[in-house]
């Protein structure tokens, strides 16, 4: 019995969607350019899984809605035709990037019933849902990401 009971909690908890509060700070645009800067929050769900929802609150309170994606270690180099190319060095995470075992690289879109959207991409470890990266929004702003 006490060993059916453990099997049933642990399928029970198997079941359940951890979420992890994302911050993005501006470094460029306007949000920036304001003299009390908001930080952005966003949640990535169900993130023991490789992908999950994206839900981004704007500084108005607007909620933004998409998904999040991050693939398995593999060696890889991106040098042109990513937001880490164009943006890397404005939030001071460089301006290539590589993933090597044991770094996930992932990529997250959210989109706002006004039109706006948020487009990011980061890197986290392996088996954590710690990471950093950049994001840019349609209306001008560039942010680090951390979580």
């Amino acid at each position: 019995m006490k060993s059916l009971i453990m099997v049933l909690s642990f399928l029970l908890l198997g079941a359940c969607s951890m979420s992890v509060p994302v911050s993005m700070y501006p470094v460029k645009g306007p949000y920036a350019e304001l003299k009390k800067k908001p930080v952005v929050t966003a949640i990535a769900h169900d993130v023991q899984n490789n992908t999950g929802v994206f839900e981004v609150t704007m500084p108005d309170g607007e909620k933004c809605l998409g998904k999040w994606s991050s693939a398995a270690g593999v060696v890889h180099s991106s040098t042109t035709g990513t937001i880490w190319t164009k943006y890397g060095a404005i939030v001071g995470v460089g301006s290539t990037t590589s993933n090597v075992p044991g770094v996930n690289r992932g990529q997250a879109m959210s989109f706002c019933e006004s039109g706006k959207s948020i487009e990011a991409e980061f890197l986290t470890g392996s088996g954590t849902a710690n990471g950093y990266g950049v994001a840019v929004d349609s209306i001008g702003n560039i942010y680090k990401l951390l979580f």
